[in-house]
């Protein structure tokens, strides 16, 4: 398969430099149960849930590396760990990490180590319902549904901002066009991004009324958008705290970019105490 013939590449680029797999870290964007090193659930992509994606690639690597162990994780429990011990969260005891992408996830970590609940997955803030008959965090704040603002901004105002920058491109209309549509101070892109980042910051708000971290790192593709996206969502989360919690917990962004997951659990499989882990076989 073409995933299986990747991973050899990436053992034989790793020999020719010298370097010694130890173990090997997986980073899934879905919940997983990480002792059976199982997918639980793949809500992006067909196939994938209930698979033992740990024992397959346990086997794959076994030739060649032999029995090392393998650990399987959620791709934002990754990143959260990434960013706490080595990215925006260093030094800090209590880190809340939170990426909006084509979903949003969270992770927590709490001195230096994940925050773990029942096998199912935990930190599922883009499921949060924002209040009894709403729909969940994700409808509002992903990725997908600032894009899809974006596209009824353009057919609303043909001669908008938005819409210029969409005819310079020959993409589909998406959160992309915001940067320079805020930079030039289009108040349409600021309403978008404004309504966004309210609905993620009423999300937070909980979080912090229950953990209270010393630090939240946001992350994901939304997060390019840069220090227009991290400032709407730290002034509208202050605002939304009981008194004794204000000011808010700093808000950063993500400083390990792309390379944030590969990070976060490599750190993982490092440090990795699970039963899959230990076995290092199907």
């Amino acid at each position: 398969t073409v995933l299986a013939a990747q991973i050899a590449g990436i053992i034989d680029d790793a020999a020719g430099k010298g370097l010694v797999i130890r173990a090997i870290g997986i980073g899934f964007g879905g919940p997983v149960n990480r002792e059976q090193g199982v997918v639980a659930t793949s809500f992006h992509v067909g196939g994938w849930s209930v698979f033992p994606l740990a024992a397959w690639v346990a086997e794959q690597v076994r030739d060649s590396l032999g029995a090392v162990p393998v650990v399987l994780e959620n791709d934002s429990n990754a990143a959260a760990l990434g960013e706490a011990l080595v990215g925006a969260g260093r030094g800090a005891r209590v880190v809340v990490y939170s990426n909006a992408g084509s979903g949003i996830g969270s992770g927590l970590v709490i001195d230096g180590q994940l925050y773990r609940g029942r096998a199912s997955g935990e930190m599922e803030l883009g499921h949060l319902r924002l209040s009894r008959d709403a729909g969940i965090l994700e409808d509002s704040s992903a990725g997908w549904a600032i894009d899809r603002a974006v596209r009824g901004a353009v057919a609303a105002e043909p001669a908008g901002a938005l819409a210029r920058a969409a005819t310079a491109t020959s993409a589909p209309p998406s959160a992309r066009l915001l940067p320079a549509a805020l930079a030039a101070g289009d108040a349409t892109a600021q309403r978008i991004l404004d309504m966004a980042a309210g609905h993620y910051a009423h999300a937070l708000s909980h979080v912090v009324h229950l953990l209270n971290p010393d630090v939240i790192v946001l992350g994901g593709g939304v997060a390019t958008i840069g220090e227009p996206w991290r400032g709407s969502v730290e002034r509208q989360l202050d605002a939304l705290l009981m008194a004794p919690l204000r000011p808010s917990p700093p808000v950063r962004l993500a400083t390990l970019g792309e390379d944030v997951v590969p990070v976060g659990v490599a750190l993982a499989a490092l440090g990795d105490e699970s039963p899959a882990a230990r076995r290092g076989e199907p």
